[in-house]
């Protein structure tokens, strides 16, 4: 596999920041809309006392709570808002929300990513340019959100001989021939604390009218970055913004809830935050992606804050690139955990971990062209530096011939 996107002191996001157009996102396979009606109503028992701290939390997330009443795993908030017991237990201390009324936009399942997770592997199961570069760019603009913990890996090394990789992808991006007007498809994260495992992609359609007929216009490289990066929203928790009027069940019959992220607006409407990445089907808009809105930000920093106790969160990073090479030969090696350039330090070392190329010898950005000109089996690392978690030094094994 060749790379042809070779970093010279200009920024990786920059084919991404190109006005994208925006047409429909998540479609007729709708995680949500193939499933059954909302329960019918809960089961409740009123509290005499609920517990101070999750009283306090509660408050703390913009919610009234006279007459808050406990059922089973959840609270009822307001007469109608189900707030999970499990997921107060991620709430932080923050700035009471200023949504309108108490009421939300931006709103998270009740499976969240768990709080020792930091470093999400994404992958490809078959390598197809297309989406190689669209993963790349998607996982570009997450990863530049600020004060969060959730550090994005393309791992993409089983594509380059020996065509094997020891690394466990967290997510997997598979293509699938969902029909016209349908372009992707994710899931939500497991009861066990992981990722969605899962996201698909449809390679066959075309855009669609108003009307979801195929118009004969192929989908365009910034349409498919802003799908992958809403469904790796899914895969981290989030709902549509305009959730308003889904059912609150995945694609498994599983209970998934949607909860109140503060500091977002108004009440899951599609007019809550019109510039929401996760905002659901765009279908006949002549809408442009410019950028994450300011809740969407707000969102992604309240569920995953940088975490310092009881562990600390560092980043890691995977190194991508042929491991065997002709000495002298030009290598292009690649970061996986891609950042605009500036956050890289990357150094070579002999099999008795002495530097042979200093980090002085390489440039600060994700991408690298390089070469060594004496054979033998050496160890290129790479690791994130000045970023909101520390960097962990990534290793491959490359012998030059």
């Amino acid at each position: 596999m060749k790379e042809n996107l070779i970093m010279k002191k200009t920024s990786i996001l920059s084919s991404f920041s190109r006005k994208m157009g925006l047409a429909a996102l998540l479609l007729t396979l709708s995680i949500y809309s193939c499933k059954k009606s909302e329960p019918s109503v809960i089961a409740t028992e009123s509290k005499a006392e609920v517990d101070a701290t999750a009283l306090a939390k509660i408050k703390e997330m913009g919610f009234q709570t006279d007459g808050i009443k406990e059922s089973g795993d959840y609270y009822v908030v307001e007469g109608d808002i189900l707030i999970s017991k499990k997921s107060l237990s991620t709430v932080k201390n923050i700035e009471k929300g200023t949504n309108a009324g108490g009421k939300i936009a931006q709103g998270n399942t009740n499976q969240l990513i768990q709080g020792n997770l930091t470093n999400v592997i994404i992958t490809q199961e078959d390598f197809d340019t297309r989406w190689f570069y669209a993963i790349r760019d998607a996982i570009t603009a997450w990863n530049a959100i600020g004060n969060c913990r959730i550090n994005l890996i393309h791992s993409y090394n089983q594509f380059y001989p020996p065509y094997t990789s020891s690394v466990s992808p967290n997510i997997t991006i598979r293509k699938v021939n969902m029909g016209t007007g349908a372009f992707g498809q994710a899931d939500f994260p497991t009861d066990a604390g992981q990722p969605g495992a899962n996201i698909w992609v449809n390679p066959v359609t075309n855009n669609v009218t108003s009307t979801n007929a195929d118009n004969g216009i192929p989908r365009s490289h910034e349409q498919d970055v802003f799908m992958l990066i809403h469904e790796i929203g899914h895969c981290l928790g989030l709902r549509h913004t305009d959730y308003s009027g889904e059912v609150n069940y995945d694609a498994y019959g599983r209970y998934v809830g949607v909860n109140a992220t503060p500091g977002t607006p108004s009440t899951g409407a599609p007019s809550a935050d019109p510039n929401s990445v996760m905002n659901s089907g765009r279908l006949g808009t002549s809408r442009t992606w410019t950028d994450f809105s300011s809740y969407d930000v707000i969102a992604a920093q309240y569920l995953y804050p940088p975490v310092t106790t009881p562990f600390v969160s560092t980043f890691k990073n995977v190194i991508n690139g042929p491991s065997s090479n002709s000495a002298g030969a030009t290598v292009i090696s690649t970061a996986g955990a891609t950042y605009n350039g500036g956050y890289y330090e990357w150094r070579m070392l002999d099999q008795s971990l002495n530097v042979v190329l200093p980090v002085s010898s390489f440039s600060d950005f994700p991408q690298q062209e390089w070469s060594h000109g004496t054979p033998g089996t050496y160890y290129l690392e790479c690791r994130l530096v000045g970023l909101e978690c520390a960097g962990e030094w990534a290793r491959q094994t490359v012998t030059f011939n």
